[in-house]
């Protein structure tokens, strides 16, 4: 039985609607081969849709993660909210920024992968305990709450009742589209998280290796709040919730599209991490991002003026047969190569490797529970963004429409 998806015409309006489109991809390949970069003047940005374009913005230093005019959304600029943004090293572009990026990487790449898988699978094994397998609950629960446990653990924060629950609280900031009172939710639990977080960093002995090593690598404690190492650890927790939800929710979806591949798993434990990874480039959570030009650029042989907005499809990156032999099909055994969803250039997520310990862990433990990804009253939709696919599931009868 087919699933049920937030948008139902057969193509997308536009590459934002195609986020939420039960199959976008057929409209991703249509923009790639129309030309390396092109105009929407209804959206009034350029779109970028090849891998090695996308690839050719995110590297080039003169197109911006925001707008130079604008570089916290004045929704939210000088609110609790936006102090943590203006300092978040993936959001903006100073030395200040450039100094949490390398901080980041030095904390980030020195986690074992192996250890945060074990953990992530530990979370899930005594949740599962607690649901009946046919509850969505369960899967909205493996999917937001078990990623924010694990963080938790890793920067030494003892998790506290309906943390997850204020990170949801935090991210309405980071979306164009929530309203007046999930601002204002959004700055109290900014407020909240890193009143939490001060209190971790200010206690030397109190912290974990992981912020030890942030500290080390150039994000120093600092007295007063707002500051660039609570807000950037505050920023592990927003990166890590959509995203990472939406990879482990993208992971059930594709086993309950592909029996042969859910039965490799259950056969074949050790495959996960492949399993994974391929997701990650078939149905990647993030499927744009945006890159702002601070002077006039050229790109592919198209000049993009001051102030123009790029539209990057990261997800219509992920399947450019340019790049990926076979793209279209999904490939357990697939040749690495770099996934476009997590990024390039001095912006790319620092936490890949984290996020797919997390995913694989939780994964992981769901087939060894015997769930039944291939049952019929599984449905899902998805969750409304202008950029992250992250399915929500539910379970219906099966004379339901």
């Amino acid at each position: 039985m087919a699933p049920t998806t937030c948008i139902t015409q057969t193509v997308p309006a536009d590459p934002l609607q195609a986020v939420i489109h039960a199959d976008p991809f057929p409209y991703y390949a249509a923009l790639r081969a129309r030309a390396p970069i092109v105009r929407d003047e209804a959206l009034k940005l350029w779109i970028a849709a090849r891998a090695h374009t996308v690839r050719a913005v995110l590297d080039n230093e003169r197109l911006t993660v925001r707008p130079t005019s604008e570089p916290v959304p004045r929704a939210i600029a000088g609110q609790p909210a936006g102090e943590v943004f203006a300092r978040l090293a993936r959001m903006n572009e100073g030395a200040g920024h450039r100094i949490a990026r390398q901080a980041l990487v030095a904390g980030l790449s020195a986690v074992d992968g192996a250890t945060v898988f074990q953990s992530a699978r530990k979370h899930a094994a005594s949740t599962i305990e607690r649901f009946n397998t046919d509850d969505a609950a369960l899967l909205d629960v493996l999917a937001f709450a078990l990623p924010v446990r694990v963080i938790a653990e890793l920067v030494g924060l003892s998790a506290p009742n309906g943390l997850e629950a204020t990170v949801r609280q935090f991210v309405a900031c980071l979306s164009p589209t929530s309203t007046p009172e999930a601002l204002r939710d959004a700055h109290d639990a900014a407020s909240r998280l890193q009143t939490q977080l001060y209190a971790l960093t200010r206690n030397a002995t109190a912290g974990s290796a992981l912020v030890e090593r942030i500290v080390a690598g150039g994000l120093a404690r600092e007295i007063e709040l707002p500051n660039a190492l609570v807000s950037n650890l505050l920023g592990l927790f927003s990166q890590t919730f959509d995203a990472t939800a939406g990879l482990i929710g993208n992971g059930v979806v594709t086993l309950a599209r592909h029996a042969n591949v859910a039965a490799r798993l259950a056969a074949s434990p050790s495959d996960i991490h492949a399993f994974i990874r391929e997701v990650a480039r078939f149905d990647p959570p993030v499927h744009n991002t945006r890159r702002f030009a601070r002077e006039t650029v050229c790109i592919e042989g198209v000049a993009v003026q001051s102030g123009d907005c790029v539209l990057v499809l990261l997800a219509a990156a992920s399947r450019d047969e340019a790049v990926f032999e076979d793209a279209e099909r999904f490939v357990l055994d697939r040749e690495a190569h770099p996934l476009p969803g997590f990024g390039a250039g001095r912006h790319a997520c620092p936490g890949e490797t984290i996020a797919q310990a997390i995913a694989a862990g939780i994964v992981a433990e769901l087939v060894a529970s015997e769930f039944d990804f291939a049952n019929p009253a599984l449905r899902w939709t998805y969750r409304p963004s202008l950029n992250s696919r992250i399915p929500k599931f539910a379970f219906v009868e099966r004379n339901a429409s």
